[in-house]
């Protein structure tokens, strides 16, 4: 009986622990589980962290040139256009180049009259003019030369000043034109009057007004037409007369020249020191054909470089000054983005390091060429150049783009996951796996982005780090450590 009621007692004790377990078994399990941290973990990479930051850049050719006319003259003909695709050499614009055509001819006129002065007192047939003329020729040969030399002077300062009156009176048209509001001829108004009804009392007080200003403008413009045409015809009775008069002064100079010869045997002059003289007025000449030429070449614009034509600042019959550029070329075959990064960043870069340019949807590489070494006075910032790699001809000059490059970086560092660091005030800490429980461990830490994290002190690298939260994690706890979601697959796929 006793040992009936033992059992009975027994199985009551066992129906009462399992209705105890099954009714209450929250309770036992969380007893349970507060004694173990079940968490993941990983141990630390040694690596590289580093942050992208982005900046807006102006894009613009690595080369670019202002070509500036080297004489200021009207402008003949301009031969690009913006947009246009030169090379190095390419003739831009045409200037008139009348005066430097002149100043060519009478450089010419020069050194042959000298060649032929030397050649006539020192070649090889000056032993044979000792038949030349007498003192009464030198002397008129020599006054036929200054006479001729003041005509030309004289001649090329009636040119000019016909030029400059012929300037003046296209000035005064182009007026007239605006006073009278007429474009190309002045019967444009009279054509104006007869769109009015003559007939009709109020049309014919307007046809009266506009044929008064039709008679005025008449008057006016005629009078300045005629004007043109008359300097137009003086410009090229003086450039005829200024190439008669060279070709004078030649035939002179030729026969003065012959008679100083033939007088300077003649009285048996012909000393070394003369002949030094006459070879100095031949170097001397050649120097004024040499700077003439420099000066003609100057009214033809050439491109110094090859490339895009950015600007065309001039236009036919606009005068061309060496004040101001007449055309903008640039060598898109390298663009470059320059952009501008406070001190601290700026330590960070390094020549060629690489970087990404976004315009427009589109993608390009690139790598720094330039970091500057002085605060710009703008920005109060360093500029940085980066090179564009690949096809850049649709990047305009002058555009923004966003470039993105790596700035902040630590190299053969101790890396964590981000989430795996706790904070107490300031401290950081993580938990470490040691002896199978959970360790805090203080550390200290550097350059983090939204996953990672450096740590500069407190672990080696070899250490378990305990990766996720738990609710029982703390120090001293044991810890179970299951399979984290990759690791969980790869077994599987095995």
């Amino acid at each position: 009986m006793k040992n009936r009621q033992k059992k009975l007692a027994i199985l009551l004790c066992v129906a009462i622990t399992a209705s105890a377990l099954g009714g209450c078994g929250q309770t036992a399990v969380e007893e349970t589980v507060e004694d173990v941290a079940v968490v993941e973990a990983a141990n630390p990479e040694i690596g590289s962290l580093k942050l992208s930051s982005n900046f807006i850049a102006t894009i613009n050719p690595d080369e670019s040139v202002y070509v500036i006319p080297k004489t200021t003259s009207e402008v003949l003909e301009v031969t690009v256009e913006a947009g246009d695709v030169v090379q190095a050499g390419d003739v831009l614009a045409v200037l008139d180049d009348t005066m430097a055509q002149i100043s060519m001819k009478s450089a010419q006129i020069t050194l042959d009259n000298a060649q032929r002065a030397y050649n006539l007192s020192y070649g090889e047939g000056a032993s044979t003019l000792n038949d030349m003329q007498t003192d009464s020729t030198l002397t008129q040969a020599e006054d036929g030369v200054s006479k001729l030399q003041e005509q030309y002077v004289d001649a090329m300062d009636a040119l000019e000043k016909a030029k400059s009156d012929l300037k003046d009176e296209e000035a005064n048209l182009e007026d007239l034109k605006k006073e009278y509001d007429f474009h190309d001829d002045v019967s444009e108004i009279k054509d104006y009057a007869d769109t009015f009804d003559k007939n009709n009392p109020k049309e014919a007080v307007e046809y009266a007004a506009v044929m008064e200003r039709y008679q005025l403008a008449a008057a006016e413009v005629t009078a300045s037409e005629k004007a043109i045409e008359g300097y137009k015809t003086a410009i090229d009775s003086y450039e005829e007369a200024i190439e008669t008069i060279q070709d004078n002064i030649d035939s002179t100079y030729n026969s003065y020249s012959q008679a100083v010869t033939s007088t300077n045997i003649s009285n048996g002059e012909m000393r070394e020191e003369q002949k030094q003289v006459s070879q100095n007025s031949i170097s001397a000449a050649e120097l004024g054909i040499e700077q003439a030429q420099e000066s003609l070449e100057a009214y033809t614009i050439t491109a110094p470089i090859s490339g895009v034509v950015e600007t065309v600042n001039v236009k036919t019959h606009d005068f061309a000054t060496s004040s101001n550029p007449a055309f903008v070329i640039s060598n898109k075959d390298t663009m470059v983005a320059t952009y501008y990064v406070s001190e601290d960043v700026r330590n960070t870069f390094s020549i060629g390091q690489s970087i990404t340019l976004e315009k427009d949807d589109r993608v390009y590489d690139g790598e720094v060429i330039e970091i500057g070494n002085t605060v710009d006075a703008t920005t109060g910032l360093f500029k940085i150049k980066a090179a564009i790699k690949g096809d850049t001809s649709s990047l305009l000059s002058g555009t923004k783009a966003t470039v993105t490059t790596d700035t902040y970086h630590e190299n053969d560092a101790v890396i964590i996951p981000y989430d795996s660091v706790y904070y107490d005030g300031t401290q950081a800490y993580v938990y470490i796996v040691a002896d199978g429980k959970a360790k805090k461990t203080n550390i200290t830490t550097g350059l983090y982005d939204t996953e990672n994290i450096v740590v500069t002190e407190g672990l080696t690298g070899s250490e378990t780090v305990i990766t996720t939260w738990s609710a029982q994690l703390r120090d001293g706890v044991e810890v179970s450590i299951r399979e984290n979601n990759a690791d969980a697959e790869n077994t599987t796929q095995e």
